[in-house]
């Protein structure tokens, strides 16, 4: 929770997995003006115009990473334990992948196009990217080959545990798409 001198991280109590009783766990007592605020496992991501800081729970600067040009969309991707990662996607039309444990974005696809939304699948192989003017486009991260597009689309996910299940929606209409099989609506 931020509040506006500090932030507090709760977390369930450990001796009853299906209690919903959330106590303090940690608290940065530190007055932080981010756009965007996420929280993993050890860190929490903050998220300014260019710039993305992992600060640990104990209010220290862990990580920087200054971007070449504003920050649109964020995701966190989960992973290991510090190990986490964030898809960024920019003004510019770059998406990039960051690991919390590394200083270096890594670069995954460069569009002529500011991005509004990014997922990417469970076996982190495809990437859906939406720009600002409602185009999708799906991407092969490793061959960088688009696989497909659509117009008119506000919002995609990937599904969690079926590899090439994407979810769309566009005006009034929710579409599934699997694998190359036409999208049902």
């Amino acid at each position: 929770m931020q509040l506006p001198e500090k932030i507090i991280i709760y977390a369930v109590q450990p001796d009853d997995q299906f209690d919903m009783k959330y106590k303090a766990h940690k608290k940065i007592n530190k007055r932080i003006d981010c756009n965007n605020l996420f929280v993993t496992s050890q860190n929490l991501v903050l998220v300014f115009e260019k710039k993305i800081q992992l600060l640990a729970f104990t209010g220290i600067l862990a990580r920087e990473w200054i971007l070449e040009s504003n920050i649109k969309y964020v995701k966190v991707v989960s992973g290991p334990p510090k190990k986490e990662s964030i898809l960024v996607g920019l003004q510019n039309g770059v998406v990039s992948r960051i690991f919390l444990d590394n200083a270096f974005p890594i670069p995954i696809v460069k569009q002529t196009t500011s991005i509004a939304l990014v997922d990417i699948s469970a076996d982190k192989q495809k990437l859906v990217v939406i720009d600002d003017h409602e185009s999708m486009f799906v991407y092969d991260i490793k061959s960088q080959q688009l696989i497909f597009q659509e117009t008119k689309i506000v919002s995609a996910a990937w599904n969690l545990e079926a590899e090439d299940m994407l979810a769309y929606t566009g005006k009034d209409t929710l579409h599934i798409k699997t694998r190359e099989m036409p999208a049902s609506s």
